[in-house]
């Protein structure tokens, strides 16, 4: 059933503000990691060769990150119940790519980069919902071919690689 449209209205005295922390913690993380970043190469050089990937990506994430933050904050009327805890399914979710991540870093040396990316994305892209195999693994090997070719103009060092 499809749930009509909420009417954007004034807060009421009983409305509430629900406010996601773990959310605000994750951005936190994220940002103040891209700052560090962005803060040590221009504290290393300012010279345009250095900084010409780096500083337009960092200005774009912190961007982004304060574009996402306003979705931590979720008015809620008093009539409605609090919100649950996230399910233990979505945890066991979390750890997958968690473990699929790890697995990715360990594997790229031994099995290549180009079938440890290759698997890390089958993996990933079932684990956040992708049923259909065709399309999981078309995705899967167009997006490891643009990536291996793209990288390889890009960085000048060679990828330990298995096929392509």
């Amino acid at each position: 059933m499809l749930r009509q449209p909420q009417r954007i209205t004034r807060m009421n005295r009983s409305d509430r503000i629900v406010v996601n922390w773990g959310h605000i913690a994750l951005l936190a993380v994220i940002g103040s990691t891209i700052a560090a970043y962005l803060f040590d190469a221009r504290a290393t050089s300012l010279k345009v060769n250095n900084l010409l990937f780096v500083q337009p990506a960092a200005i774009a994430g912190l961007l982004l990150v304060l574009l996402v933050l306003p979705q931590c904050f979720r008015r809620v009327s008093a009539d409605e119940p609090a919100p649950e805890a996230e399910p233990l399914s979505h945890l066991a979710k979390v750890a997958g790519l968690m473990a699929a991540l790890v697995a990715l870093a360990l594997s790229m040396e031994r099995v290549g980069f180009d079938v440890a990316t290759f698997g890390f994305l089958v993996v990933a892209l079932r684990l956040c919902g992708e049923r259909n195999w065709i399309v999981n693994l078309g995705f899967s090997a167009a997006f490891t071919a643009l990536l291996i070719y793209g990288y390889g103009a890009i960085i000048p060092f060679p990828f330990p690689l298995t096929i392509l």
